[in-house]
């Protein structure tokens, strides 16, 4: 059930109210406004809030017409590379004792994107918003609200730990974080690099920007990896082997991505193993997808003979300040020396009851002396940390904010990350073409990075929950319109310089060839609908159309108007639009995220769903119907989660995230074939496109 925002009163927001009066308005809506994390105030000019994107909507462009690349981590809020030449520390050792049987753990989630966006945002129209309409938050842009999460939660936090150097921790955070420590804060980054070298902190990083990249292909995850051990070697600290990530997001395809690029143990949230696998004690360690699985935080078997605790397993921004209140906060908070001291204290009665403090991977290098046996893993799903309160997935591809419902709009914004990577994926060919045809594209390149950052920056996971005010949605979205402006800009550079009128585009192959006219096809048959399909789209007009392309597939066209235009109802919940497609058999088949290029079959029987349901991301847009019928959703137009239930005899897509005056076009392709076929159509939907241009 959705939550009516709380208003403040006009005593509230007065511009004299003290922090004490703040607090309380703040600690009502704290407990609420999750999301990610950012760092503390400088001075310096708020500006607009956009960082990288102009007051247009659009990217800078040269005199060329190519997009002049303001969109680089350098240039979007983190400032000039000033950084000193540095050299990587040698990792003390800190050893192993066959004899440990007791190990307690820390992990801190640290994310400087807490708040993407900042609190203050002036959107393209040039229309200001601040958090919640307090004045406190006037100015605070993206910036600011980065620098106060490292100042006011991290440093103190590392603090802590160089006065405990028995301690080991585990921190994690993502690249850009570490680009605004290098950038701006080198005095924290030298003592992360000292607590690093002692063997004290593991750090753990597996993407350049917070993205929900469960949601969108792998390729898009391997250049976020890419770009962020870019951003480790430049910062001179050693990354781990270890992975966690944004919002806890965990599969059989993160676990198999992270093996590929060189990591070896996936932490898997516990939340997130009870919404697929029921209660009970898990192992302490397990064999899945070529690497090492442990489940976190909690206890573990008494038979594998160790005893494990943890400590802290939440977003490190909340435990250096007061009333664990988070970066949405940072005007009227800073960090706390007797919260800290508070910790600490907790962690050396810790220390002093015969816990090891390790990190994790101490732990299971423990696990490995003393002879644990390494289990197989059991079938996973997708889904994120708090899988029971967000329905897993769903609050970010579908679900409702809790708080911030008026602000939101998930598919506005998911399927316009699809449309901008088309845009940027047809850019990053035709560049390649003419560079290959001899053309000079100048910095081209460059720019075609510039562009893949700035989709990161999209793809963050707050532009669409957990509870995203409108700033993080108007940000993300306008990123999404700033990189196809970009991309389309150089798009035409570069038919131009080739002296193409228009082009065929694979982008699976990354080939392209001329074309004089764009070719006008056929259109499609109107045909009758080839399964059961429910529509409900309470007080709103619904108009749906089934084409038919060869005898294989059919393809649903559903278009919905804004809510009042359809028949009027009473008390109905004119923000839910769901879809329902009949299935023959409660067999799942689908491409788990991550990997888009295989399918992966399970009887749901080898689940125990604790709520009775899953949602799926479906980043290639594919899941079985039962008797070779597939479903794909084409995800340049509706990408929310896909609904699965042992007691439902249909795959729901549902959005409950709506604003009244959101209008729809959604599409989903039917397909009658062998495994393969469904797969190789997938990902020429919805992965590697064939575009005309």
């Amino acid at each position: 059930m959705s939550r009516a925002r709380p208003e403040p009163s006009s005593a509230d927001l007065h511009p004299t109210c003290n922090r004490t009066q703040f607090a309380c308005l703040f600690t009502t809506l704290a407990l609420l406004a999750g999301g990610c994390s950012s760092t503390t105030e400088q001075p310096h000019d708020a500006a607009s809030g956009h960082g990288d994107v102009g007051p247009d909507g659009s990217l800078d462009a040269g005199s060329d017409g190519i997009v002049a690349g303001d969109v680089s981590d350098t240039s979007d809020s983190i400032g000039a590379d000033t950084a000193q030449p540095c050299t990587l520390p040698p990792v003390q050792d800190r050893g192993v004792d066959a004899g440990r049987k007791r190990f307690a753990m820390s992990l801190f989630h640290f994310n400087v994107e807490y708040v993407i966006g900042g609190l203050d945002y002036t959107d393209k129209s040039g229309k200001n918003h601040i958090f919640v309409g307090v004045e406190a938050a006037a100015g605070w842009d993206d910036q600011k609200v980065e620098d106060w999460i490292v100042r006011e939660t991290f440093v103190p936090i590392l603090q802590m730990y160089e006065a405990h150097p028995s301690w080991g921790v585990d921190i994690e955070l993502q690249g850009r974080f570490v680009d605004v420590l290098r950038q701006r804060f080198p005095d924290a980054l030298t003592l992360l690099r000292t607590l690093v070298a002692r063997g004290q902190v593991e750090l753990i990083s597996f993407h350049q920007n917070a993205q929900l990249f469960l949601a969108f292909p792998r390729t898009d995850l391997d250049r976020s990896v890419a770009a962020t051990k870019l951003a480790f070697d430049q910062a001179c600290l050693p990354l781990s082997k270890v992975v966690f990530n944004q919002e806890g997001q965990a599969g059989e395809g993160r676990q198999k991505a992270l093996v590929d690029h060189g990591y070896e143990v996936g932490v898997f949230p516990k939340n997130l193993w009870r919404y697929v696998r029921g209660e009970g004690a898990w192992w302490p360690w397990y064999a899945s997808e070529g690497g090492t699985l442990i489940v976190g935080p909690g206890g573990v078997d008494p038979a594998s003979g160790v005893e494990v605790a943890w400590d802290i397993f939440d977003d490190g921004e909340l435990f250096a300040v007061p009333a664990k209140l988070n970066p949405y906060f940072a005007p009227i908070t800073q960090h706390d020396d007797g919260v800290v001291a508070t910790l600490a204290a907790k962690l050396s009665a810790k220390e002093a009851s015969g816990f090891y403090m390790a990190t994790i991977g101490e732990y299971v290098r423990h696990l490995q002396a003393i002879g644990v046996e390494k289990k197989p893993a059991p079938p996973l799903l997708d889904g994120t940390w708090q899988a029971p309160s967000t329905d897993s997935i769903h609050r970010w591809l579908g679900g409702r904010s809790d708080v911030f419902s008026d602000g939101e709009s998930d598919n506005l914004v998911r399927a316009g990350n699809f449309r901008a990577r088309e845009e940027l994926l047809a850019a990053e060919v035709l560049v390649h073409v003419a560079q290959a045809a001899g053309k000079d594209v100048g910095p081209a390149e460059a720019q075609l990075d510039q562009l893949w950052r700035a989709l990161f920056r999209a793809e963050v996971s707050d532009g669409s929950g957990v509870n995203p005010w409108i700033g993080e949605r108007l940000f993300c979205h306008e990123h999404n319109e700033a990189v196809i402006l970009g991309s389309t800009a150089l798009q035409q550079a570069m038919l131009g310089k080739l002296g193409w009128k228009h082009a065929s585009i694979d982008t699976g192959k990354q080939t392209a060839v001329a074309l004089d006219d764009l070719p006008l096809g056929e259109p499609p048959e109107e045909v009758d609908p080839p399964l059961a399909v429910t529509i409900t789209a309470p007080g709103r007009k619904v108009k749906s159309v089934w084409h038919g392309y060869g005898p294989k597939r059919r393809q649903l066209e559903l278009s919905f108007a804004a809510a009042g235009s359809g028949a009027p109802c009473k008390d109905c919940d004119q923000r839910h639009v769901e879809v329902a497609f009949a299935r023959a058999d409660h067999v799942l088949r689908y491409s788990p995220g991550l990997l888009d290029q295989e399918v992966r079959t399970y009887a749901e029987t080898a689940f125990t769903f604790l709520e009775g349901q899953a949602f799926l991301p479906l980043a290639n847009g594919l899941i079985g119907l039962g008797n070779d019928r597939w479903l794909i959703k084409l995800n340049r137009a509706v990408h929310i989660a896909a609904r699965i239930a042992p007691d439902d005899d249909s795959i729901r897509f549902i959005d409950r995230s709506l604003q009244p005056e959101d209008v729809g076009a959604w599409s989903f392709i039917v397909f009658d074939g062998t495994e393969a076929e469904a797969l190789a159509l997938a990902l020429l939907t919805n992965v590697w496109p064939h575009l005309l241009r």
